[in-house]
């Protein structure tokens, strides 16, 4: 069926064509770390000024459209070298399209001699060096949180795109990817010696998540989350900015079904504590109780040390418990000291 309705893209222009602007150069960041943020590099011809101009496509509503656009006027000197920077690009219309990646498109369009348009998918392509100037002066007017999206741009120019990478899903099966790919030779030779000497402690799959600890010099959490049928995402709360050791020997335990499902425990405190806001289930997973502290792993990635005791009386009770009774044990000597 046809549909005339016009994009929210059509009606912005209008808009603002309307408010006199002409556009000269835009960029749209389309599901880009979850957000939709078209920007634009405006002449207003009847004060002969230039005008950056931003919206969040996320929270437009397009019938209240004057009070979602977001309009920042430039100095003369500015503009004058954004435009110097925009005619040095002479490159054809280009697409730099990375099927391996799940949103985080960038779409540049040009308007000054002829129309152009550029589409890389999160990294500006090393070819298109020229944009990074007047890239660079336009974000510098934009809020500062949007200097997230504009180093991420530019990480291939400074060598960061890994630290980027290994925080978003990537195309990866879990059970039979190449790890060579995508793993350090010393992650997996590190990570081939944790998951050897048996330091995967526990290894769940709770919906489409895999939830592990791996015990190293500290316990460090691990979750691999099947988000769709080709990506995966791989994620430790170790600080290292690539696929870690940590992460591959929860790779390994997972390809050899070495699975040691977590502690279930029930808290037994008032409603809507601090568990109750981090999750809708009736039961936690814990990983058992270190220094005093009964640690639980909710299933969005999260580590809470909490008091298994207040005056007296324990807070949790164990509804799941290995073979040995180990946390029930551990439980009852802590509430006796």
């Amino acid at each position: 069926m046809f549909n005339n309705k016009k994009s929210s893209f059509d009606k912005i222009n209008d808009y603002l064509v309307k408010k006199g602007h002409e556009l000269v150069f835009s960029i749209y960041l389309a599901d880009y770390n979850g957000n939709n943020i078209y920007i634009r590099f405006d002449y207003v011809p009847k004060i002969a000024v230039y005008k950056i101009v931003w919206v969040d496509l996320n929270f437009l509503n397009i019938k209240h459209l004057e009070s979602y656009i977001n309009v920042q006027m430039l100095t003369k000197f500015i503009s004058t070298k954004i435009i110097e920077k925009l005619a040095e690009i002479d490159y054809e219309s280009g697409f730099y399209l990375n099927d391996d990646i799940i949103g985080d498109r960038v779409e540049l369009l040009t308007y000054l001699k002829e129309n152009k348009e550029y589409v890389f998918d999160r990294f500006l392509p090393l070819e298109w060096e020229k944009f990074i100037d007047p890239l660079a002066l336009i974000f510098s007017y934009l809020p500062r949180g949007m200097e997230v999206f504009l180093n991420e741009i530019f990480a291939k120019f400074d060598g960061t795109e890994e630290g980027y990478n290994c925080l978003k899903p990537i195309k990866f099966n879990i059970l039979k990817g190449d790890s060579t790919k995508i793993f350090r030779s010393l992650s997996i030779s590190k990570g081939t010696e944790l998951f050897e000497q048996n330091r995967v402690l526990f290894l769940e799959k709770v919906d489409n998540k895999y939830l592990a600890i791996v015990e190293d010099r500290i316990p460090y959490l691990v979750m691999i989350e099947e988000v769709d049928k080709e990506h995966t995402l791989l994620w430790c709360n170790c600080k290292a900015r690539y696929y870690c050791k940590h992460i591959y020997a929860v790779l390994l335990a997972i390809r050899e079904n070495r699975f040691n499902n977590f502690y279930k425990v029930k808290f037994l405190g008032k409603e809507e504590s601090l568990l109750d806001k981090v999750t809708l289930r009736n039961f936690y997973y814990s990983f058992g109780i270190r220094n005093g502290k009964l640690y639980i792993v909710t299933p969005d990635g999260m580590i809470l040390p909490l008091n298994p005791v207040e005056n007296g009386k324990l807070l949790f009770e164990v509804i799941e418990d290995d073979d040995n009774c180990s946390l029930s044990k551990a439980l009852e000597e802590f509430k006796l000291k």
